[in-house]
This record gives C-alpha cells, structure tokens and sequence, in this order.
C-alpha cells in the first residue's frame, strides 16, 4: 500500500518507514536535495533538508515536519482545509519545552486535551491571534487561574495554570495577536509551572494542538515580544 501522511502521523526524526521516504521524495521533486536521497530514514539529511526548504517558503525554520510545512509540500490538507486554525504568535516566551501529549492519561479518569507547555514561572503568556477574552477563571480546581481567548469565527484557545493576569486581562477585553495577556504558573492541579494550552476549532471539540504549536515554536526566544 502506498504511503500515506496525516496530521497524526506526521514522521519524526529518528523514524524509519515508507512514509519519510515519501517525504524526501517529496523533497527531492520541490528541489531540495536529500543528501543519500529517500532511503526512508529520518536523520540528520532529512532534517537539514525540510529546513531549507522551510527557508525558501518563509516558513519557521525547525527541521520539523510540522503541519505547515508538510502542508506547502503537499503532503497533507493545509490547516484550514483540515477546519483547523493557525497561529500567529507562540503563546510562551522561551526558554521553554513542549512535546505531544495529546490523550495522556489524567487524574480523575480524564485524558489531555491539550499541549503542555513547560517554562519557569512568570514567563509571559501571549494571545497567540487577535480575538477578545471570553472567560476568565480564578482557582478553578483543575485549571487555577485560566482563560479563553476566542477569534472572531468562534475558535477558543484555553489557557490554564496561570500565576497571574496581565493587568487589563478580563472577560470581555479585545486582544491582538502577540499582546501578552499572562504570566506562566502552576495554579490549579499543574505540579510544575507549565501552560495547559488548547484548541477549540470554531468552539467544538478540542483537537491535538501540538502540530498547530510546532508550526510556531518559539522556545527558543528568550526576550519578551515588543508590546
């Protein structure tokens, strides 16, 4: 059967299978070389490879095949064709970490619907689009201090943990993309400081963040985005 790549199965690095090879053939036709070509192996080449071709389309230059990129390669729907939406800003200052933990085991019964993002406490939060505060909650049990910020088709975007608001940050409040609405935290039942970040497509059912995030990570930048 021929390969076949969804937003679920987007390979990895260190992965071995049909579907890289369908990657770097992918690759190779756009004119991006793949140094040892499609030998179906996920390393070092294929990696150095997506992120010039990240380069040459204005995209986050990862070395991830994130959703993005593997939809200007054609590998998959784009996100708005998938219903999904994407972001304009990443919703933590750096230094951070996140991987996907999407339907992970929770306490009480429940699974994860959303992306953890871990960073030290008070790392500013940003609205990751422009959109307005819809809901604000202060020492929710699970959340603690939590908010949502919904874009004009209806699309929500949680944010749980917080230490704190930025000042001005209240249900009602119009929001633009970038504008830091938070501060990182571990309110609620988080343990460590971390952000609960989730993704309501047109206000329905959560759906896997973390491809959304990766197509905007910014973990790495370690100043405070200009207010």
């Amino acid at each position: 059967t021929p390969a076949t790549i969804t937003i679920d199965t987007l390979p990895v690095r260190g992965q071995k299978s049909e579907a890289v090879r369908l990657v770097q053939t992918t690759l190779v036709n756009a004119g991006v070389e793949v140094k040892g070509g499609a030998d179906g192996v996920f390393g070092v080449a294929t990696t150095i490879a997506i992120t010039k071709f990240q380069e040459a389309r204005g995209l986050n230059q990862t070395g991830v095949l994130d959703i993005n990129t593997a939809a200007a390669l054609g590998l998959i729907p784009s996100p708005a064709e998938l219903g999904l939406p994407t972001l304009t800003v990443f919703p933590m200052q750096g230094r951070c970490s996140f991987s996907d933990t999407w339907g992970q085991a929770r306490s009480g019964g429940r699974s994860h619907e959303g992306t953890d993002i871990i960073g030290p406490k008070g790392l500013a939060l940003y609205a990751v689009v422009d959109g307005t505060i819809t809901k604000t909650y202060t020492g929710a049990a699970n959340g603690g201090n939590a908010l949502r910020l919904t874009a004009a088709d209806g699309t929500y975007f949680y944010y749980a943990h917080l230490d704190a608001f930025a000042p001005g940050i209240a249900a009602g409040v119009p929001v633009r993309a970038g504008q830091l609405i938070g501060f990182n935290g571990a309110s609620g039942n988080a343990g460590t400081p971390h952000l609960h970040f989730e993704v309501h497509p047109r206000g329905g059912a959560a759906v896997n963040p973390y491809p959304i995030l990766k197509a905007v990570d910014a973990c790495s930048v370690t100043e405070v985005l200009p207010q």
